[in-house]
Parts: C-alpha cells; structure tokens; sequence
C-alpha cells in the first residue's frame, strides 16, 4: 500500500463524500483519516489515505472526478503523495483570540506573522464577514471577525504577546481579546433550560 493525500473542493452538495468515499473503496484504497469544512456553501476535504501499489494517483484523482462528475458534482481533486508535515506545537497553553472590526486587506497576514514568529500554532481558525446591523441594515462597510484557536509555547511571553496583538488591532483601529481557552468557553457557555 502506498499513503496519499486526496483533497476534494467545490460547491457543497449532499452525496461528495459518499461518492468520494465509494470510489475509494471500489479501487481497493482505505481512508485512513478526513477532515471535512464548508466555506459560503464550498465544500473542501482533505483525507489520507492508503491505496494500493498497482493503481496510479493520477489514476485515483481521474476517477474520482469521474464519479463525481458523474453524479453532477463539480469539483476539484487533487492527489498526491503523503508527506508528513512539520510537526507543530502541541506543548503549550491554549488561547481564543478574538478580532473584531472594518475589514481590511491585512488584517490575517498581521496576525499570523506574530503566531509565525514565535512558533505559535493556530489549531483552528474562522472569519465571519458582518454585513448587516443588528437591525438588518446594511452596513456603510463590512466588518469582519476573526476568532483563532492558538497553541502558546510555554517560552512564549504571553503578556509581550498580548501587548503586540493588541497594537496590530489598535493600529488597524479594531478590537481584540486574547483569552484563555477554559476562560473564554466559561465566559460563553449558554445553557439551555
């Protein structure tokens, strides 16, 4: 057997993974690990998975687009060879950080320097476009938010890092909030009577 990646993207419909799933199977290959994510109704999974010697890759991506195709998705596949990554951080404490504020071109690439350059793992990610009020208005300009999931390294100076975070955020004229992951699930916890 040899281990692939197999990425499949497109516009979300009931039945990708299945077929995905199915065609895998009926080539003899075995999903070994999925995970899954929608973005604006884009689908995007990305699995590792064992197939066997005697089938090419290009093989495995022609077929699966096939029977995707076939079932009147229209999506992307990209097969590759599995090449274990960089093995991130996974010894530290972990953080939310919340930004709130005007969109603007940089605001991600600001951020995720910082979390580069000291070794800081983001474990999950999200952005949310707001364009309407609370009244259902339409906003004069979108505003965004972002919320990271962060692995802190124990070396990490957290109230230096929060001091940095807090002036990208000051100076790009948005709010931020850094919290302890246990405190910000306390924080947000809605129970339901």
């Amino acid at each position: 057997m040899k281990r692939i990646l197999v990425a499949v993207t497109g516009p979300d419909s009931f039945g990708v993974v299945y077929t995905t799933s199915d065609t895998l199977n009926k080539l003899g290959c075995s999903i070994i690990d999925m995970d899954q994510t929608t973005v604006r109704n884009e689908y995007s999974a990305i699995m590792i998975v064992d197939k066997p010697e005697s089938v090419g890759d290009d093989e495995v991506a022609k077929i699966i687009k096939e029977a995707l195709r076939g079932k009147g998705f229209d999506m992307s596949v990209l097969v590759r060879d599995y090449v274990p990554g960089e093995a991130t951080v996974t010894q530290g404490e972990p953080f939310v950080l919340t930004v709130d504020g005007t969109d603007s071109r940089d605001i991600l690439t600001a951020f995720t320097r910082v979390f580069y350059e000291g070794r800081i793992n983001i474990d999950s990610f999200r952005t949310i476009e707001v364009k309407l009020d609370d009244a259902g208005n339409p906003l004069p300009q979108p505003r965004v938010l972002l919320v990271f999931e962060v692995t802190v390294p124990p070396e990490v100076d957290r109230k230096a890092l929060s001091r940095t975070l807090s002036d990208i955020a000051h100076d790009r004229h948005l709010s931020m909030s850094m919290q302890h992951r246990r405190i910000f699930e306390a924080v947000h916890r809605v129970s339901i009577a």
